[in-house]
């Protein structure tokens, strides 16, 4: 759909329809020609511009963090709220030699050879910054109030 917004042309023209045409002939009363009247079908039916419609909404609807707004603000994720069921975790999720998953900033080296690039040229420090990229995940988790206190599998050590 983006391709079809982006270029202007159907869904269906871009996989290769093409819009029909007819054609109306006028003759005068002596038989010659006077006019002709072609009209082409449209290029865009309902179902593509239903389709673009959608994709509008959506993209008003989402935010820069590639979620909906809706998603974004609901208070089922958020973490001051006992019982809710989700949480926004900034940066790319990694896992630790030890196992454990952490969420850690992402370079886009490309960006940052640009930036890097345009810096050096007008004679300025380079942003160390250059590149960042902080993706945003939802993570389920168990509300604070179903969770199971865990106990300690050793005893503790010996008091003297």
């Amino acid at each position: 759909m983006t391709l079809s917004r982006d270029t202007g042309r159907s869904v269906r023209k871009l996989q290769g329809w093409e819009p029909s045409q007819r054609t109306v002939y006028e003759h005068d009363a002596q038989g010659r020609l006077s006019s002709s009247t072609t009209t082409l079908e449209s290029e865009f039916g309902p179902t593509d511009i239903d389709w673009l419609t959608a994709l509008l909404e959506v993209e008003r609807e989402t935010g820069d963090h590639g979620f909906l707004i809706s998603e974004a603000t609901d208070p089922d994720a958020d973490p001051d709220l006992p019982d809710s069921h989700y949480r926004f975790v900034a940066g790319t999720p990694q896992t630790t030699p030890e196992g454990d998953l952490v969420f850690s900033p992402t370079y886009d080296l490309a960006k940052r050879a640009q930036l890097n690039y345009i810096a050096d040229l007008r004679k300025e420090d380079r942003d160390p910054h250059a590149g960042l990229i902080v993706p945003v995940n939802r993570i389920r988790v168990e509300p604070k109030g179903a969770r199971k206190r865990r106990r300690r599998k050793t005893s503790p050590p010996p008091t003297d």
